[in-house]
């Protein structure tokens, strides 16, 4: 079983949409790096967001757990690309190492995943796994994904249709 490395996005959205917990119920590890870490609660704790808590608790309680990716090179090599942030390289670099899937939303670092030969999906694959699971309804992923829109997340119309098409 592959683990999972979760970006920022995946962990700020789902925790916006009080979602975030049900992760607990995947049998697979759940990684993120130092760096998410930083920017998700350190940072996030100073702009007084509420879904911080809901991240830092999975922490604590050792469900999601922060490491270190060892190959700085290879965190080097990625940031080569301006558009990839740290946070992105590092979720990259620990797939990689740890053969896992990286769990990101950002178009670059999607991208760059593909060129690299990284399996990742993003908060949506999450949405739809926890419904597939049984751990929300159709009618709760929709209103789920519909929050998370009102909240700020971003897709297309083509990307939405989609989605509603899955839950369907």
């Amino acid at each position: 079983m592959k683990p999972l490395i979760f970006d920022a996005t995946p962990l700020i959205y789902l925790g916006k949409i009080n979602v975030l917990e049900k992760i607990t119920h995947f049998p697979e590890e759940k990684y993120t790096p130092e760096s998410v870490y930083q920017e998700v609660v350190v940072e996030g704790k100073k702009s007084g967001n509420p879904e911080v808590f809901l991240i830092e608790n999975l922490l604590d309680a050792g469900i999601l757990k922060i490491k270190t990716p060892a190959d700085d090179k290879y965190i080097a090599h990625l940031k080569e690309n301006p558009r990839i942030h740290r946070g992105d390289a590092e979720v990259l670099a620990l797939a990689l190492e740890l053969d896992g899937i990286a769990l990101m939303d950002d178009e670059e670092a999607r991208g760059m995943a593909e060129i690299e030969g990284i399996e990742h999906h993003g908060t949506i694959y999450l949405l739809l796994r926890m419904m597939k699971m049984g751990l929300l309804t159709n009618e709760e992923t929709i209103n789920s994904l519909d929050e998370m829109l009102r909240r700020g997340w971003r897709c297309s119309t083509e990307l939405y249709a989609g989605i509603l098409r899955a839950i369907k």
